[in-house]
């Protein structure tokens, strides 16, 4: 005796597999989709992407600013203090943000204070103080067509 289910046939089959084929199908699109999405956000947020975005904007000037340098503080009890330094080459970005249709017109550095450490030197008098901040460039760039790549 039967279970009351009715048997499909081989035209119903195939269409039902390929309804899944396509819904994988949209599913796995929408899942490229919103990942290509994502690296284009990603994308915006860098220095080129920021340039990029002021070109088409039409805007006729550019400024970015990048820490070059950071620098922490390290004391050391009865030994001194010393600095962990860690570095930044601008020319890639600068050089990427001029493919963009900019030419660098000025650069200027500034170190920015974030604090500092100190102790009193064991057995001499005086302070153990060590600085920690950033040496932030600030690059100054103006709209220039020719130096454009084109995308």
């Amino acid at each position: 005796m039967g279970l009351g289910f009715a048997k499909k046939t081989p035209e119903e089959q195939a269409a039902e597999a390929a309804a899944k084929n396509q819904a994988q199908q949209e599913k796995e699109a929408r899942k490229q989709a919103e990942q290509a999405e994502k690296e284009r956000q990603a994308f915006l947020r860098t220095p080129v992407g920021q340039a990029r975005t002021a070109f088409e904007r039409g805007d006729h000037i550019f400024q970015y600013s990048l820490d070059v340098m950071n620098q922490q503080a390290i004391i050391v009890a009865m030994v001194g203090s010393s600095t962990k330094q860690k570095t930044t080459d601008a020319v890639q970005v600068l050089n990427s943000v001029s493919r963009e249709g900019w030419e660098l017109i000025n650069g200027s550095f500034v170190f920015v204070e974030q604090g500092q450490q100190s102790r009193d030197k064991f057995m001499s008098s005086g302070q153990n103080v060590a600085i920690k901040g950033a040496t932030v460039g600030y690059y100054l760039f103006r709209r220039n067509e020719a130096n454009r790549v084109a995308v």
